[in-house]
């Protein structure tokens, strides 16, 4: 997850403006929650189209900032997306710092490797999956951003493009309704992981 915690996407005006203690007009509601939350603007709709609200702002806490710093807005997978592991498949949000997954090297190789790094991002506003289904009946759910093994993002595929050496037959955007998505980064030099089956990258860097 590469983005910071700059402004969203969108256009129009934003939430409330208040005034931060160092005496700067800022865009969230005052009162401050805390000393140490930070004014954030949300990440806004994954689709943005000309006219669009420019998403609000709010007060986060420093816990929720790092994980923006770490993830940006959300681009991530929903928490019951399954990770090959050496012992089967199990949930992303079931996994630590330090479990076994299955990476895949350069030469396209199945590794057995470690988790180095867990992202999680909040999802505070509406969010859209892709569900990208493959002809030899895979199915990945991931959000719009999320990178594939070769570079690319869901967004950017089309039906008859190849995903994981098979063909894209259908591409559906969906509701998200979870809390919060979910990342890894395994041990070693691809970052690439397996989930529901297709391999893909990982927005998260060491």
């Amino acid at each position: 997850m590469g983005a910071g915690t700059g402004s969203g996407s969108g256009a129009g005006s934003g939430a409330g403006s208040g005034t931060g203690d160092d005496g700067d007009t800022t865009p969230c509601a005052e009162p401050r929650p805390g000393a140490d939350y930070q004014c954030i603007q949300d990440c806004g709709p994954p689709v943005v189209r000309e006219g669009d609200p420019q998403p609000a702002w709010r007060w986060l806490s420093p816990e929720e900032v790092e994980a923006r710093e770490r993830g940006g807005c959300p681009r991530c997978l929903p928490p019951e997306a399954r990770i090959a592991t050496p012992d089967g498949d199990v949930a992303i949000a079931s996994l630590t710092v330090g479990a076994r997954v299955l990476t895949i090297d350069a030469g396209g190789r199945r590794r057995i490797a470690t988790v180095v790094r867990v992202g999680t991002t909040p999802v505070r506003h509406r969010h859209v999956m892709i569900r990208a289904t493959l002809a030899d009946g895979r199915v990945v759910t991931a959000s719009p951003e999320h990178p594939t093994a070769d570079g690319r993002t869901l967004r950017e595929l089309a039906v008859g493009a190849t995903l994981d050496a098979s063909a894209v037959i259908s591409l559906e955007r969906i509701a998200f309704t979870g809390e919060r998505t979910w990342d890894i980064l395994p041990s070693g030099p691809t970052g690439r992981y397996i989930a529901d089956g297709v391999v893909l990258g990982s927005t998260l860097t060491d």
